[in-house]
């Protein structure tokens, strides 16, 4: 089977969301099952053209952050409701003669690919990662809940709705990000599927030693609770001797992290790591430590800590509770770098 796979980000113009990763993964694995692939996905103007089996869309969602409120509205805007990349959509897949895409986020690639896929008879399959569909930001702080139900965000949502509405099947790695949708009235006529993007049994938990070796993975970004982590990192105040850290990602933050590591003796930035050599830092590692503060879906790091029976401490918002079954998981109040720091000392005691 010749199968489209459709993300806004893919390696190696990527930020390592957690599409990202699985939309790469999904790749992989329908190779391996025998499957014709090829991908869709996003890139800057001065980045290269078309690879093998990967198509180029030129677009400025990798520049999105740098403009101001304004631009990005506007922005937003002709990528619901203009038929953005038309001719080349196309093109790419009367080329392929594709018997099935598969979307993942689709900002930045606009919302006019679902209606031509329905246009052109071809399936389609939508796989969800987070709130792109609410809020074109894809992220919900604990707190702000209501960014979901603004004025703004119901237009938004109306124009979502219609374009994926074509879609013949909608997979949600969690029931709760799957619920969150039906409740603001997507997909009432469609197929839903729960499927996590792992399938795994949960291993036996690693017996923990000193010193005891922790590791955030993930963007260096305030939404992903780095800051939280390092506070309640020094709080806690531990000698080499009894823990350390070890953090592997990239991100906006990245010169403030590597500056607190290297003022911190148990404190270690180990780089932005491939698929390899994160493998090798988890067989090291005892617990994975995910501080989030917005909404999860199924996170990506949960899932590997997982795979290789770690340990994992996780603020308790969206879908990581729907983990438990398969790691040993400590759940604390998202935003509270006490409840963090007790959380460690509770694992090193």
């Amino acid at each position: 089977m010749r199968i489209a796979i459709v993300n806004n980000l893919y390696p190696p113009y990527g930020r390592d969301s957690g599409a990202e990763v699985i939309a790469a993964k999904m790749a992989t694995d329908l190779r391996s099952a025998g499957h014709d692939i090829f991908i869709i996905t996003t890139t800057s103007k001065n980045k290269q053209t078309d690879a093998k089996n990967i198509y180029f869309i030129n677009s400025s969602y990798s520049n999105l952050s740098h403009w101001s409120i304004g631009r990005k509205l506007i922005w937003h805007l002709g990528q619901l409701i203009l038929p953005l990349h038309k001719q080349r959509f196309k093109k790419i897949l009367n080329s392929q003669k594709v018997d099935l895409v598969v979307t993942h986020n689709l900002i930045g690639l606009g919302f006019y690919l679902p209606k031509l896929l329905k246009k052109l008879n071809i399936p389609h399959r939508h796989l969800l990662h987070d709130i792109q569909l609410l809020h074109p930001s894809g992220l919900m702080y604990f707190g702000q809940e209501n960014i979901i139900n603004s004025p703004l965000a119901n237009f938004y949502q109306f124009f979502s709705r219609q374009a994926l509405g074509g879609a013949q099947q909608i997979i949600s790695p969690s029931q709760w990000l799957l619920d969150l949708h039906l409740q603001k009235g997507f997909f009432k006529k469609q197929k839903t599927i729960v499927r996590p993007n792992f399938q795994i049994n949960k291993q036996t938990p690693k017996q923990i030693n000193k010193p005891v070796h922790f590791i955030f993975s993930g963007q260096l970004e305030k939404h992903k609770g780095i800051d939280i982590l390092i506070e309640a990192w020094e709080k806690a105040d531990l000698s080499p001797e009894v823990a350390r850290l070890s953090i592997a990602g990239g991100g906006s933050l990245l010169n403030s992290v590597k500056e607190k590591c290297q003022a911190t003796s148990n404190l270690n930035y180990v780089g932005h790591l491939n698929h390899e050599n994160m493998d090798k830092l988890l067989k090291q590692a005892d617990v994975m430590i995910l501080p989030s503060l917005v909404y999860e879906n199924s996170p990506t790091s949960l899932w590997e800590a997982a795979k290789y029976g770690l340990h994992a401490i996780a603020s308790d918002i969206g879908g990581i509770l729907e983990l438990k079954d398969y790691l040993n998981l400590k759940l604390i109040p998202p935003n509270n770098n006490e409840a963090l720091k007790q959380a460690i000392l509770d694992v090193v005691r």
